[in-house]
């Protein structure tokens, strides 16, 4: 790689590194309606993308004007566990394009460190990372807030304008533009005019286009 105006990689996780967000959904959907709150896959998908599972929860119990069942969290970590352990696979090329960048790199994701680490175990990238894993559990308030995004370039010990970030989601776009980063869209399975609406530099719709953007 030639000289870089970056100093740091910070990926999002899910949609990003791991294909995880169709299994979850479909998971979060199936626990939800069974627990007397119908809701859609299509729903899930078009409302909840990109937010933290605390924002998902306060949406629901205000749109049905009743409370979750009490254990509802720790249900759904126990049923997507098994179909992600059969089904969830690394987004096309970015295995590749994590051995191309030689650049330190970290990942700032909503979701929990446990999720994280399962996740990146599971599609064997975790490796990549070192222990440099960072979750909006570390910090007061998840994406669209960028506290996420900040934290993890002061772990680094990198200044926020150097630091490029890679997200597939509006919120997560929001929180890296507002942490003062420099984002690229993943836009494969996203409105990429959205995530370029929401601040991100450039859209891209191929992993492999990263390590070019990364460069220019």
């Amino acid at each position: 790689m030639g000289k870089t105006e970056f100093d740091l990689v910070i990926f999002d996780c899910d949609g990003v590194l791991v294909d995880s967000e169709p299994i979850l959904n479909r998971i979060f959907a199936e626990t939800l309606t069974e627990a007397g709150f119908p809701i859609t896959y299509a729903e899930v998908t078009q409302k909840f993308i990109g937010k933290s599972l605390k924002t998902c929860l306060e949406i629901i119990e205000t749109s049905y004007n009743k409370p979750l069942p009490k254990n509802f969290v720790e249900l759904c970590k126990e049923r997507e566990i098994a179909p992600l352990q059969q089904e969830l696979k690394p987004i096309p090329h970015i295995s590749e394009v994590l051995e191309q960048i030689t650049l330190p790199k970290c990942v700032a994701s909503n979701s929990s460190h446990r999720h994280i680490q399962m996740v990146l175990k599971l599609t064997g990238m975790l490796h990549q990372f070192d222990s440099n894993l960072y979750s909006a559990n570390d910090v007061s308030r998840p994406k669209p807030f960028p506290d996420v995004y900040l934290y993890a370039a002061k772990q680094m010990n990198t200044n926020p304008e150097y630091c490029a970030v890679i997200e597939d989601s509006v919120p997560g776009v929001q929180a890296a533009s507002a942490a003062g980063m420099t984002v690229f869209g993943y836009a494969q399975h996203s409105d990429g005019a959205a995530l370029a609406a929401a601040g991100a530099k450039i859209v891209f719709n191929d992993m492999r286009q990263l390590v070019q953007g990364l460069l220019s």
